[in-house]
């Protein structure tokens, strides 16, 4: 559930519970006054009742004048009811004040003593009207009550929407933060929580750009001090290997150079931040990007469609396929042991390397493209710089391994006559109104 929500619903609930309290306590002591004013009505009436009969007065009366609303009994020692004013049946016998139903009124009767006689007098007052109005009184507590709470939670919804709206522009800056080049997060409200929290968020992004601007520049340095020496050495084992071409131990040395010359690259690459270079796209062969990498590696298998164009940058094409193949010799340990296929699928240009390896757990296969990891030794930028090329190209990298089955790299391109069919639709689809759209087939 959303924070504003939450807080939404956190007003509301307290605003019902004050509603509800209020209420309730208005409405207790609304009762309390009322019985006590009944309750002192009632033994006045029944204080004249009992004084008219020790000392009558001429003329006066033991009920008032609303006779319907007063039952009064003067009853003798023996039980008999000598005098019954708006009576029935005998009225019990209290010793405090008590409520009382007779049929569809409700009375409140108190009992005193009758003078001279060790009688009783039978006082009942009718309450029916007062328990009405406090009915009354109770729905329109609860009837205002309810539209007091539907009107706070709506405002209370409101409130916490405007007040969390800038922790919602917070959020939505820093979802959109690139991680390869973290930027600060912009706030101009008021230096609250939000505004420290903000604050704080910035600093952190600050020490993570410093961090990788760190990083690359040490990825930088080593990729140099790597590729000079590299580049010699391959260069003598080249002019070595062409004298010695049966010699075995020049042969691994020659190729075990050539790897660390190109895992030097990768590195340039990163650190010189080219992976967010544009693309110098062009009409690329794709089967003959291919075949430059297999050529590079002697007894790779290949399954290859011709011919299958896509649009892209030939030198990061190359490094793609040569980045998976490496990868998949890696595993294999044998060029026999690998296979890359060409395909078109629908409108795509699909490209499979697979090896015969011991394949990859879910660990491996869920984490193989982030940088820095390697689940097969070395430093784990390969793939990361392949997944990075094939995504600039506009296409996907996926990957599908099982322990002791072999690992599965698949990139997903878009084939040049997919796009230059999309290019014709959106032209054709530019055109004004009555200007006929060109035939395909060339007819007239």
């Amino acid at each position: 559930m959303a924070l504003r929500a939450r807080i939404g619903l956190a007003a509301a609930a307290l605003t019902v519970a004050v509603i509800a309290a209020f209420g309730a306590v208005a409405y207790r002591e609304f009762v309390r006054q009322q019985d006590e004013q009944l309750r002192v009505l009632l033994a006045e009436d029944l204080e004249r009742v009992t004084a008219l009969l020790d000392r009558p007065a001429l003329g006066a009366s033991f009920v008032p004048s609303e006779t319907g609303a007063v039952i009064l009994q003067l009853v003798t020692p023996s039980g008999q009811v000598a005098v019954d004013v708006g009576g029935g049946e005998p009225l019990p016998v209290v010793r405090e004040p008590t409520v009382f139903q007779r049929g569809d009124r409700t009375y409140l009767l108190t009992t005193g003593v009758w003078p001279l006689t060790n009688g009783s007098v039978r006082l009942a007052h009718d309450i029916t009207s007062a328990l009405a109005v406090r009915r009354d009184l109770l729905e329109v507590l609860v009837g205002v009550g309810v539209l007091v709470t539907v009107v706070a939670v709506g405002l209370a919804f409101v409130g916490a929407r405007r007040m969390l709206s800038p922790l919602t522009m917070v959020a939505r800056q820093a979802r959109g933060v690139d991680p390869a080049s973290p930027g600060g997060v912009e706030y101009r409200g008021p230096r609250d929580e939000i505004g420290d929290l903000v604050a704080a968020l910035n600093a952190a992004l600050e020490a993570i750009g410093e961090r990788k601007e760190a990083e690359r520049r040490f990825l930088l340095e080593v990729a140099h001090e790597l590729a000079g020496p590299l580049t010699l050495v391959n260069y003598h084992l080249g002019a070595v290997r062409r004298d010695h071409p049966e010699d075995a131990h020049v042969r691994a040395a020659a190729e075990g150079t050539r790897e660390l010359l190109r895992t030097s690259q990768d590195l340039l690459v990163l650190a010189r931040g080219e992976l967010d270079l544009p693309l110098e796209t062009r009409v690329v062969d794709l089967p003959r990007v291919v075949g430059r990498v297999a050529d590079e590696y002697p007894g790779v298998r290949l399954d290859l469609v011709e011919p299958l164009e896509v649009v892209g940058d030939r030198e990061r094409l190359v490094q793609v396929v040569r980045n998976l193949v490496r990868n998949a010799l890696q595993a294999v340990g044998r060029p026999d042991g690998v296979e890359v296929s060409l395909r078109r699928e629908g409108d795509a240009a699909v490209l499979r390397v697979r090896d015969e390896g011991p394949g990859m757990s879910e660990e491996t296969v869920r984490r193989v493209f982030d940088h820095g990891f390697s689940g097969r030794g070395g430093v784990g930028v390969g793939l990361t710089v392949c997944r990075r090329l094939v995504e600039q190209h506009g296409g996907e990298l996926r990957v599908e391994s099982r322990v002791g089955e072999g690992t599965t790299f698949e990139v997903r391109l878009e084939t040049l006559a997919s796009r230059l069919g999309e290019a014709e639709e959106r032209a054709s689809e530019a055109l004004p109104a009555g200007i006929p759209r060109p035939d395909p087939a060339g007819a007239s």
